[in-house]
This record gives structure tokens, C-alpha cells and sequence, in this order.
């Protein structure tokens, strides 16, 4: 597995420590499982249909996925499963109560894929209101660069889905909503937890869970 050519381990001044050992490098023995599991590209970034295969052909190895499962009931976990160049790929567990808030993947693609419990999947509907998906093993959802949602625990302790990005996932943009009700789109490190419920304290219709 090679190091990303973008330096995506450097420079993680918003993460508390207790997170680098979870989102600098995955377990070796995990990461060449998964490294099995992607297509040769040629060293092009994958395709929304390629995404989506990979995080439901993860999804549906428990025996790799579930060592990198954690149960928080304070802070929603993700652990690296995989990175090289073109792709970084995520296991990511979910308790009650915990979510992202509003957010897209400035220029990555992604495929998400349910492995265990269930998640909540929103899109905003302008000018009020949200879409609500609930997303259970087997379900998977892809989006190209700029695709807008959040997602929240749904079912299960915890529930788990598995998120591929690729081009890697270096920069995310947060939506969020000032006093005066002025939304705003915050960029975030890749790597960086999201939680923000701005939108869903003006309008609960758009809450997460």
C-alpha cells in the first residue's frame, strides 16, 4: 500500500490525540484484506459505481470489517480501513444520538454501504424540510463531487456503514446556519469529526436521527 502523494498525514491540528492512531494508518492485515477488494484502475480514481461496489463488497465481510468496530456512546468513531492514492476507505460506527450534520465531500465521490444496524440519510429540501432515507445492511448510496446530506444513527449499538472516497477524502464542507439564519459552508479537514445541528435547530424538520 503506498503513502498518499497528497500528504494526508500531515497537519492534523484540529483532531484530538486520542483520534490519530484511528485515522493516520490502518491495521496492516486490514488494509491488504481490503486492498483485495479493489478494482485495478490504473491509478484513476474510481467511478461512483466502483465506490459503491467496494463499500458493499466490505460491508459484506464482517470478519474484516468488525475488528474496527468501537462502541462510544460519547463520540461517534471511524477507523481507517484502507488508503493509497486514488481511494481512502472508512468503517464507521454509530450510537444513539450521534451524527454529522449537513456536509459534502468537496471533489471526492463516495460510496456508502450499511453492514449492521440502521442509519438515517438526509437531503435538504429547499426551501424547507428534508428528504429521510433509512439506510439498513444490504442498502448502499453513492454521490459525486458536491453532494449534499447527513447522516445519523438510526438502529443498532452500534450501527455500522462503510464510506469509500475517492479521490481520497482531504477536504469536507460543513453547512451551517449563523443567528441570523445566514447558512454558511465551513471546510473541514477530511479527517475531521463532523457534528453540527445549526440547520436542524431552525428548521427540525431537518434534524438528524
Amino acid at each position: 500500500m503506498s503513502t498518499p502523494a497528497s500528504g494526508i498525514a500531515n497537519g492534523f491540528h484540529g483532531l484530538k490525540p486520542q483520534e490519530w492512531d484511528e485515522v493516520l494508518a490502518p491495521p496492516v492485515d486490514v488494509a491488504s484484506a481490503v486492498g483485495a477488494l479493489l478494482p485495478d484502475t490504473g491509478g484513476a480514481p474510481l467511478t461512483l459505481d466502483q465506490l459503491e461496489a467496494v463499500s458493499q463488497g466490505l460491508a459484506n465481510r464482517s470478519d474484516i470489517w468488525e475488528p474496527l468496530v468501537v462502541v462510544d456512546h460519547e463520540r461517534r468513531r471511524y477507523r481507517l480501513a484502507y488508503e493509497d492514492d486514488r481511494i481512502d476507505i472508512w468503517v464507521l460506527s454509530w450510537m444513539p444520538g450521534q451524527g454529522t450534520g449537513f456536509h459534502d465531500h468537496d471533489v471526492s465521490g463516495v460510496g456508502v454501504a450499511m453492514a449492521q444496524g440502521m442509519v438515517v440519510e438526509r437531503q435538504m429540501l429547499l426551501p424547507v424540510g428534508a428528504t429521510r432515507l433509512e439506510l439498513r445492511p444490504g442498502d448502499t448510496r453513492r454521490g459525486g463531487a458536491g453532494y449534499i446530506h447527513s447522516v445519523a444513527w438510526g438502529e443498532g449499538t452500534p450501527a455500522v456503514s462503510i464510506h469509500s472516497y475517492s479521490p481520497p477524502l482531504l477536504r469536507v464542507g460543513q453547512y451551517r446556519v449563523d443567528e441570523q439564519g445566514v447558512l454558511s459552508r465551513h471546510i473541514e479537514h477530511g479527517r475531521q469529526e463532523l457534528m453540527d445541528y445549526t440547520i436542524a435547530g431552525v428548521d427540525p424538520s431537518r434534524a438528524d436521527g
